[in-house]
């Protein structure tokens, strides 16, 4: 048995976490900078972009501590972990096979509606 499967994944269920809270960092930064920018927040308000960079990284951690201490998220999260060790990948041929079916089938779709759009068009130039 790995190490990875004795503790049921925390490390990356944690990482997976600080990762998410990262990008929440990152977009309520750029959500109160075009705020700024839209009502000109920065001549109103002084030090307005460090009190927004703090109130990210505040709500940032304040979300991390929420998510990794409440029990039913930690155990939601760690059963999700056990499920996604059990997925089996495709090897590459069967990868291959699939991606040439798939784009074979959409030519196809692509093509048949090509010839229904052009029948309308010639039906409709009939008409009119």
């Amino acid at each position: 048995m790995s190490l990875t499967l004795q503790d049921n994944g925390k490390k990356w269920i944690q990482t997976g976490v600080a990762i998410l809270c990262m990008l929440i960092v990152y977009i309520l930064i750029k959500f109160f900078t075009q705020m700024g920018e839209w009502f000109e927040l920065e001549s109103k308000i002084q030090f307005y972009m460090a009190i927004t960079q703090v109130v990210s990284v505040a709500t940032a951690f304040g979300v991390f501590l929420y998510i990794i201490r409440n029990t039913k998220t930690r155990t939601f999260l760690e059963e999700v972990y056990q499920e996604a060790t059990k997925v089996v990948w495709p090897d590459k041929n069967e990868t291959v096979r699939h991606t040439i079916g798939i784009m074979i089938g959409v030519s196809i779709v692509g093509t048949l509606l090509a010839v229904f759009d052009l029948v309308a068009a010639w039906l409709l130039s009939l008409v009119s």
